[in-house]
């Protein structure tokens, strides 16, 4: 029996180090509408806090390139509205959405609660992934126009990079001045110059050898330096050194914990818990860098916390105060977890990773 389909909601298979002690009387009180992973008694990690699919939540005055799109006259569908979220990413307050269908990359200004588009009507026609630096440069990966487009910190266009006759990029990842970008036209991973977009060298290839790729699809750096592929086809997560050497391989095709089917977006913490979403599962799995599997969560459940078709995943820690009023008593973040869904009512799903007072 397929346990992903049977089990909507967690698997008990969770390493001593992410369950903890049990819950025990003296611990904290946990509000009965409170959704924890692992649920108890085991001591819980992972808190689902809330979903949106539009910028109702977070909008109290339009921008004014939201008042160009809705327009003075009412319209049935609600501003911000997203179609098919791919990648997302968080940078002072504000979450940036990919979203494919709708040509375009929502801003949600969670801190300041307006939204607005980035960029301008037609500058995207396939925007799939975004990385953003720490100085806030975006690059946001348009697999229709073959290119990564750059915007600077206050979202001003900058230019564009990339060779559409050689490489279509699907994801990218900034590692001090490099870039390193997924292209899916060759299934190679090459690395750029981040200041003048010059290829500096490239690994892997399209293949069945144990360092080549299918269909990559996502990128994370780990806290390791290593650059983790998230490989759709293959359903497996390789990880490859800096240089370019493969160093090993996470899960491998499968329908239980540890197993992919189509494994899409990745996320990686400062302390290395891995995060990797599974579209044919629709649930989000956690492992060690090393490869252990820690735990999984999500389903197809009815309620806000359900996924649709999970995609990209981004990791903030500077955003946990606007969503304070979900926590439930006693839970401490460490930081929280955003999940865009491409599928369903919940089209983003936010959690926060912590744990019990005094746990």
């Amino acid at each position: 029996m397929n346990v992903w389909i049977r089990s909507l909601v967690l698997s008990m298979v969770i390493s001593s180090w992410l369950i903890g002690c049990a819950s025990t009387p003296d611990q904290a009180p946990v509000t009965e509408q409170a959704v924890f992973y692992p649920p108890p008694p085991d001591a819980p990690r992972l808190q689902f806090l809330t979903s949106f699919s539009d910028a109702e939540r977070w909008v109290t005055t339009k921008s004014s390139f939201s008042d160009f799109v809705v327009g003075e006259k009412e319209q049935p569908e609600a501003v911000g509205a997203m179609h098919g979220p791919y990648g997302v990413a968080v940078h002072n307050g504000k979450l940036y959405v990919c979203d494919i269908p709708m040509h375009c990359v929502h801003i949600y200004d969670m801190a300041n609660q307006t939204y607005s588009r980035l960029g301008q009507p037609d500058s995207f026609f396939g925007p799939v992934n975004i990385a953003i630096a720490d100085d806030g440069t975006k690059y946001i990966c348009d697999t229709q126009k073959a290119l990564i487009l750059v915007f600077d910190t206050n979202d001003r266009f900058v230019r564009t990079m990339g060779d559409p006759n050689r490489c279509s990029p699907i994801d990218v990842v900034v590692v001090d001045d490099e870039l390193y970008v997924c292209n899916i036209k060759l299934c190679k991973i090459e690395v750029w110059s981040r200041s003048t977009g010059e290829l500096l060298r490239d690994f892997s290839g399209k293949g069945l050898e144990p360092d080549q790729l299918r269909a990559p699809t996502n990128l994370e750096v780990g806290p390791d330096g290593n650059i983790y592929v998230v490989d759709s086809e293959l359903s497996t997560v390789k990880v490859f050194s800096p240089e370019g050497n493969l160093l090993k391989l996470i899960g491998e095709p499968g329908d239980r914990p540890g197993y992919f089917a189509r494994p899409k977006g990745i996320a990686i913490d400062p302390d290395g818990v891995m995060y990797v979403a599974d579209a044919q599962w629709e649930v989000v799995q956690l492992f060690t860098i090393e490869g252990k599997t820690l735990l999984y969560f999500g389903g197809t459940a009815a309620g806000p916390e359900g996924m649709g078709l999970p995609a990209g995943l981004t990791i903030d820690s500077t955003s946990i105060e606007l969503f304070r009023e979900y926590l439930a008593p006693g839970f401490e973040p460490k930081y929280l977890l955003f999940l865009a869904n491409q599928f369903g009512n919940n089209k983003i799903g936010v959690y926060a990773f912590g744990s019990m007072r005094g746990q």
